[in-house]
């Protein structure tokens, strides 16, 4: 019998433990100290006691019904705290020495918002972060700032918001918010511009660096940030060590380097410098050269070592800031008469006169033979002789291939220089007429004509209204030149005139731009002692080819 008696006890106290076991795990032990709130389900079991044992939902107000005790203030309170009072209310005259439990079922949720790509509530559960919350939430958007985030919670009564790492823990009810990520951003003379990622104590050297650093353009000194305040955006000029704040723009500006081309291009002028830019590659910034132009090399005055130096360089050489190149006129020859294409062309050292014959396409059915007649310059004066054909030519030589008959011949800066039939009473003005009238380079104030007088050959200046003369050689010369590049507003070439000061000649230039600095003008001249250039007042008298 007394066996029975403990097989029937022991029976009643495995039923109860795996109730007790089942009940557990059902529920979620609550964290330290967690105070039940609204939406948490809560779960009142009293051993012994089936029609006491409940489990509910938390009213928003914090309150439950019970049977026999009604309606309950369970909000605020641990487990713990709940079930202490429902022993002490139960056992005041419902139940002798009551057993109560109470758990958490089902805790109330957590809240996520921000630039999490679902935002709202979910479900609180054990061991939750701050990182698992936001994969609940379907991940980060682009925007996001990843490293941190903001938790807001209730303790006691008290609200406290903070910024947590992902690795935190959550409580229920936590409201976790997740902030757009804060940008400044780089533009100007940087290797790479764009948006980046602000971090506190932030400087303008540093912000640079996230870019890639400065271009070869960039001027270090030249930093202006652009930020918004309350009055309005503002754009001022910083250190590299003032910081840089959120939404920042910070711009590094460049240097305002030129290039100075003159003389023999299409459109003289300041240019802008740009980084590994040829010669060749400048002088197409002005248009190209002119016919005239000596090809071959340019003479390019730069500043070496703080001393200004005359340089003479091929095309291929690279151009650097505030270079003055200047393009020369090439060295030429001259061929008129009987030869098919009468002109001008490029000398070349050590040529003969068949070759510059060849290069005139050869004599005309007309040409005397063997009589070329070579006029050149030397010390003495003008000198003209009737030379053979291995003969060596010299710059600005005339060659002149006599005709049979009587012609007159005109050489030099006309349209169509060549030999021409002679009329009686036939003028210097009308000759030049006859060959298309002088260019645009022509010193119109006088001719040379090569003529034979009693036997031996004179170089005359005459007026145009002089009469021509058979075998007469008019030279038409091109008119002395001074030259204008900078700050001008006409850049180029202009006729020299005797006497003329700086300042009539940058009249000539149309005047100087709102660019130019004040009083400081450059003046370059080709010497016995080779090119100088210095700074001259403007009543300083020029001379051809300055």
């Amino acid at each position: 019998m007394e066996t029975r008696v403990i097989s029937c006890w022991l029976s009643i106290v495995l039923t109860v433990l795996m109730v007790l076991h089942a009940a557990a795990a059902e529920t979620q032990a609550p964290p330290s100290g967690y105070r039940i709130g609204p939406n948490d389900v809560i779960r009142i079991q009293v051993f012994g006691e089936d029609d006491l044992t409940v489990e509910g939902r938390v009213g928003g107000d914090g309150k439950l019904d019970y049977p026999l005790l009604g309606v309950l203030q369970v909000g605020g309170k641990t487990t713990q705290d709940l079930q202490a009072i429902l022993t002490k209310r139960l056992a005041a005259g419902y139940v002798r020495s009551p057993k109560v439990t109470v758990s958490i079922v089902r805790h109330r949720n957590i809240y996520i918002s921000g630039e999490v790509k679902a935002p709202g509530g979910f479900p609180f559960e054990d061991g939750l972060t701050a990182q698992k919350a936001v994969t609940m939430a379907g991940g980060f958007t682009d925007k996001a700032a990843r490293n941190t985030l903001t938790i807001t919670r209730r303790t006691e009564g008290h609200e406290q918001t903070f910024s947590a790492p992902l690795t935190a823990s959550l409580l229920p009810d936590d409201v976790i918010v997740v902030a757009q990520l804060q940008k400044f951003y780089l533009m100007g003379e940087v290797m790479r511009p764009g948006p980046y990622p602000f971090e506190e104590q932030l400087t303008a050297k540093k912000a640079v660096s996230f870019g890639g650093g400065f271009t070869e353009k960039a001027d270090k000194k030249s930093l202006k940030v652009t930020r918004v305040t309350e009055s309005g955006a503002q754009t001022i000029p910083i250190g590299p060590d003032d910081l840089i704040l959120p939404s920042d723009i910070l711009a590094v500006g460049s240097h305002n380097y030129k290039v100075y081309i003159s003389g023999e291009v299409k459109a003289p002028g300041a240019y802008p410098y740009s980084d590994n830019i040829s010669l060749q590659k400048a002088l197409t910034l002005a248009g190209g050269v002119t016919e005239k132009a000596d090809r071959k090399e340019l003479t390019v005055r730069r500043v070496v070592g703080g001393q200004e130096q005359s340089l003479v360089l091929p095309l291929e050489a690279a151009v650097q800031p505030e270079d003055l190149i200047i393009v020369r006129e090439g060295q030429r020859v001259y061929v008129t008469g009987e030869v098919k294409t009468p002109g001008r062309y490029a000398y070349e050292a050590g040529a003969t006169i068949q070759r510059v014959l060849t290069l005139a396409g050869g004599v005309t059915e007309k040409a005397e033979v063997g009589v070329v007649k070579l006029t050149r310059m030397t010390k003495q004066g003008v000198e003209t002789t009737v030379v053979p054909q291995d003969a060596v030519v010299l710059p600005d030589d005339i060659i002149l291939v006599s005709p049979k008959s009587d012609q007159f011949y005109i050489s030099g800066e006309v349209k169509t220089p060549g030999s021409y039939a002679h009329k009686d009473g036939l003028s210097l003005q009308k000759a030049l007429a006859m060959a298309g009238g002088a260019t645009e380079k022509a010193d119109r104030q006088a001719l040379t004509v090569r003529r034979v007088v009693e036997g031996q050959e004179q170089s005359l200046v005459l007026p145009l209204e002089a009469a021509v003369q058979p075998e007469d050689l008019i030279i038409v010369r091109e008119g002395q030149r001074v030259y204008v590049t900078g700050e001008v507003k006409t850049p180029g070439r202009y006729a020299y005139e005797a006497g003329a000061t700086i300042q009539r000649v940058l009249t000539l230039a149309g005047g100087v731009t709102e660019k130019a600095e004040a009083g400081v003008v450059k003046l370059t001249r080709t010497t016995e002692q080779g090119v100088e250039t210095t700074v001259v007042p403007q009543d300083a008298v020029v001379l051809p080819e300055d």
